[in-house]
Order: C-alpha cells, then sequence, then structure tokens
C-alpha cells in the first residue's frame, strides 16, 4: 500500500468505528488482537475508514485501507492519504469535529414513519412466497391486532424476474389495488430491489445490447454469484445504465403508487471483478457507493452494505440476524448499532425482530422450536432504538400473552416517537446518531468498554435482557439521579440491579 501510518495506543484508550458488523470487537485498546482489510468491504454490513478514541483521536481516510490492532499499535494502510490527528479531549468532541470536516449532514431526515412508528417486513412472514392475498392479510393482522400502520415493505419474488421489475401477475391479479389498499390501512409501501438482472431475461438481452451491463476484466458480461444464484449487474458507473434502472423504479411508483424502495445487495465484494469504461479506476466500494447513490432518488429507502455514505439521508439496517441469543443473534444489536452510529450512519434498524436469516423459519415444527423468550426479547432490545421493524407476526407465532408483549413496545416504540424524531432532526444537522455509546454521553465516568447497554440521545438509558431466562437486570449508570419504567428513582455513580421479568425492558430517564 502506497500509504500507511502506524499509531500507538495511550493507556486506557478505546477506539471506535470501521464496520458495523465488527461492532461485538469494539471499542479496540491495548490488549485488542484485530484485523480487518476494507480496501473493499468483505462485510454484508455497512463500512466506513473512521475510527475515533476515547482520548479525542482519529483516523480516516476517503478509500478502504487495511488496519491491524495488536500489541497496543494500531496499523493502518491503503491506497489513498490517511489522516489523523487529535480534536478534543473526548469520544464526542472528536466525532463531531471530523464528521462536519469529513461527512457533512446535508440537512435532510428521512421520512417521519421510518422513525415514530414500527416497520414491517413481509420476507419472513412469507419468505419466497410473495403474493398479494397474503401481503394483504398480514397488513389487515397489523391493524387488527393494535399495531400502529407505518412503513411496509414488500420482500424479494414480487418480480418477474431480477431486472424484470413488474408484479408476478400469477400471484398479484390487481398490484394497483393491492397498493390503494395498503395505503388506505394508512401504510407507506416499498418493494425489494436488486441491482442483478436474469442472466436469460428480456431485460439482460436489451441491455447487454445497449452496452449497460457490468463487465469483468477479459471484456465480457461479468455474471456474479450471489444468494440467488447467478446474475449479471447493471454497470452502475454509467449514467445511461442508472438512469434506465431509476426509470424502472419510476415506473413502479407511476403505475402502482409504490412509494419507496428496499434496495439489497449492494455488497461490494460483489463488484470486486468488475470494471467499466466509464471508469476504469473504480474499485468494489466505488460501486457500493453508486448504488447508494440510487436511493438518494426516493425519500423512502432502506440499505444494508454501504460504503462511506454517512451524512446522507439513507436508512441503514444491520445485517440478517440468527434466531439466536449470541453470535449473529440478539447480542449483537446493540453493538452493531452503536458501531453504525460512531461511524456516522444515523439512521439505523436492527433487522427484523426475531432474526432476519430466513431458513430458520422453514422449519415445518416452527412452533415447537421457536424461542418466544427471544422474539420478545428481541422487540425490546429494538423498541427504543431509532427505528423498529417486525416480520414474523407476533400474533402467528407466539402465544396470546407473548404477542401483547411485543404489541406494548411496538406502542412504547410509538410513545417516543416524536423524541426519536427530534433526533433524527438533529443528526440530519450534525450527524450525531441517535443510538450512543455510554461513553459517548458520559466521558470520565468508566464507562469505555459497555457495550450491552446504550443511550438513546441524551435523555434515554436502555439496558434490554440478552440471557435467556434472566429476570433481573445489572445496569452501570452515570452521575445523576435515574427514574426506573417502574418509577423507581436511583442515585447515579454506581451500578443497580434492576428487577426485568420477560414483560419488562430495562430503561431509564
Amino acid at each position: 500500500m502506497a500509504n500507511q501510518i502506524e499509531i500507538t495506543m495511550l493507556p486506557g484508550e478505546c477506539w471506535y468505528g470501521l464496520a458495523a458488523d465488527r461492532g461485538t470487537s469494539m471499542p479496540l485498546d491495548e490488549s485488542s488482537v484485530f484485523s480487518l482489510d476494507i480496501t473493499y468491504n468483505p462485510t454484508n454490513n455497512q463500512v466506513s475508514p473512521v475510527l475515533f478514541s476515547s482520548k479525542g483521536r482519529y483516523i480516516y481516510s476517503d478509500k478502504g485501507f487495511a488496519l491491524k490492532a495488536e500489541g497496543g499499535v494500531i496499523t493502518v494502510s491503503g491506497p489513498a492519504p490517511i489522516l489523523t490527528g487529535k480534536e478534543g479531549d473526548n469520544l464526542r468532541e472528536v466525532f463531531l469535529t471530523i464528521a462536519k470536516r469529513c461527512f457533512p449532514s446535508d440537512g435532510i431526515v428521512p421520512p417521519k414513519e421510518f422513525f415514530a412508528v414500527p416497520q414491517y417486513n413481509t420476507w419472513i412472514e412469507l419468505i419466497y412466497d410473495q403474493n398479494q392475498a397474503d401481503i394483504l392479510r398480514y397488513a389487515h393482522g397489523i391493524i387488527d391486532n393494535g399495531y400502529p400502520a407505518g412503513v411496509f415493505m414488500i420482500d424479494d419474488n414480487w418480480q418477474r424476474d431480477y431486472g424484470c421489475w413488474e408484479f408476478r401477475a400469477e400471484r398479484f391479479p390487481d398490484p394497483k389495488a393491492m397498493m390503494d389498499e395498503l395505503h388506505a390501512l394508512g401504510f407507506r409501501v416499498m418493494m425489494w430491489i436488486c441491482p442483478y438482472i436474469s442472466a436469460d431475461s428480456e431485460e439482460f438481452r436489451y441491455l447487454r445490447g445497449k452496452n449497460l451491463l457490468a463487465k469483468s476484466k477479459d471484456g465480457e458480461i461479468s455474471l456474479h454469484k450471489w444468494w440467488n444464484g447467478f446474475s449479471a449487474t447493471i454497470d452502475l458507473m454509467n449514467p445511461e445504465a442508472v438512469d434506465w434502472f431509476r426509470g424502472r423504479m419510476q415506473y413502479l411508483q407511476d403505475t402502482y403508487g409504490v412509494d419507496g424502495f428496499k434496495l439489497d445487495a449492494g455488497d461490494a465484494f460483489y463488484y470486486r471483478n468488475d470494471r467499466s469504461e466509464h471508469n476504469p479506476e473504480a474499485d468494489a466500494n466505488d460501486y457500493c457507493v453508486k448504488w447508494a447513490e440510487l436511493g438518494l432518488s426516493f425519500a423512502y429507502n432502506e440499505y444494508r452494505a454501504c460504503f462511506s455514505c454517512q451524512g446522507k439521508p439513507l436508512v441503514q439496517r444491520l445485517c440478517d440476524k440468527s434466531h439466536a441469543w449470541g453470535a449473529n443473534g440478539m447480542a449483537t444489536l446493540v453493538p452493531n448499532t452503536l458501531t453504525q452510529g460512531i461511524m456516522g450512519y444515523a439512521y439505523t434498524c436492527p433487522d427484523m425482530i426475531g432474526g432476519g436469516s430466513y431458513s430458520f423459519f422453514l422449519a415445518e415444527n416452527l412452533k415447537e422450536i421457536l424461542d418466544e423468550e427471544l422474539v420478545v426479547r428481541y422487540a425490546q432490545c429494538a423498541a427504543l432504538m431509532p427505528m423498529m421493524q417486525f416480520s414474523a407476526a407476533p400474533w402467528r407465532v407466539l402465544s396470546a400473552e407473548n404477542a401483547e408483549i411485543c404489541q406494548k413496545m411496538a406502542m412504547l416504540h410509538t410513545k417516543y416517537g416524536d423524541y426519536i424524531l427530534s433526533l433524527a432532526a438533529h443528526a440530519a444537522e450534525t450527524g450525531e446518531p441517535a443510538a450512543r455509546y455510554m461513553e459517548y454521553e458520559f466521558s470520565g465516568e468508566g464507562m469505555e468498554k459497555i457495550c450491552d447497554q446504550f443511550m438513546l440521545g441524551d435523555k434515554v438509558l436502555v439496558a434490554p435482557v440478552f440471557v435467556k431466562g434472566q429476570t433481573e437486570r445489572a445496569v452501570v449508570l452515570p452521575k445523576g439521579r435515574w427514574q426506573y419504567c417502574d418509577g423507581t428513582v436511583y442515585e447515579g455513580g454506581t451500578t443497580v440491579t434492576v428487577p426485568a421479568p420477560l414483560s419488562v425492558l430495562p430503561y431509564f430517564e
């Protein structure tokens, strides 16, 4: 690499950032052994070549880099200049300074429905069997079971083919009527799309003839292996190709009244072999950025994989989580959300409640193996995050008692909706995340490594339960007086243990 720096960590110094799905490895300190190369993003979540320290120091680059931490030394190497220095004395001060300088917010807030009320996605509920009748049944179930209407996402396999963004007639006999009915119920409707083009489709032949498909190094059409098979992609470096794709999205809006799009499969590692005559120097991360920029044309958008797109009104979801307590499960939600925020991705969603990794939900004996306690605790964890997204219908998969708890968590999120909206508006001006590390808000109180509780803004402390069967929760309270959700007032500056039966999300004001 042309550029390399080494930073010796200070005693007690902690570093945060780099990659959302490495949040469980953060913060880095003198004891850390860690490495990650984001020269092209190898993860399936957000990354950015930026880290901030609890002592007010930073590392930043415009391009991806390789980072290694070992023996109290951070080594960073990359193709572009790597900036480092000190701006302030703590995590908050350095973040606000560098965010304003390097990835300033553009002042635009995503639509209020993302924040003020829960979201609903048809993926786990229907998986690949997306169809008009069941979509409407799910939507009516939301309202009938006491949930507020909000953003409603129709997921993969509604379309005739990848790249042919038209409803499948055998599954959607009257998509305009379906859209009108969803709108009448109060929903804003988003459709799942991806940049792929099925290789034996009419669209493929058209785009190939127009030279609008990405090519590989040998000049042939680049066929990407992804989770749904092998497909070509539009050449995201070619403005004509992007205009064609945007036109198909606009067609869905004009014809059916679609409100926006879930833009999936922008993972940089799928583009690492692509070359474009429009920008021969573009790397895999650049293609990911172009896919993200396409979403800026539509106020209702959602992404899962992004590179250095902070400061933009783009909704960022955590990658699909397992139906599990530990690895890639619920325990990752808070640390990975906090990492999203400290990188500058302020508009974050902690994946679908219960987990968005669909293979578990295919089990024929789902009712017997589903962990209802996990679903409830997951709903509680999401309830006081910036966004909250349901998929598997609680009233279908849970007991009546546990389904009622999930509904109450949805209403708790709605209760704090105006406050969360105010944090989103603040983020649009400053970049400051809504979900914040304890260290971010309370520097100097020994909270550098607390990653299982968080602050929602500067007002609400949230400490979800992450252990199966646990009915109380130890919480580190900052200095001051804190009121627990049951009304009990505690003096801060210490650790307290509070009751947390399954019906209770521990949180304080």
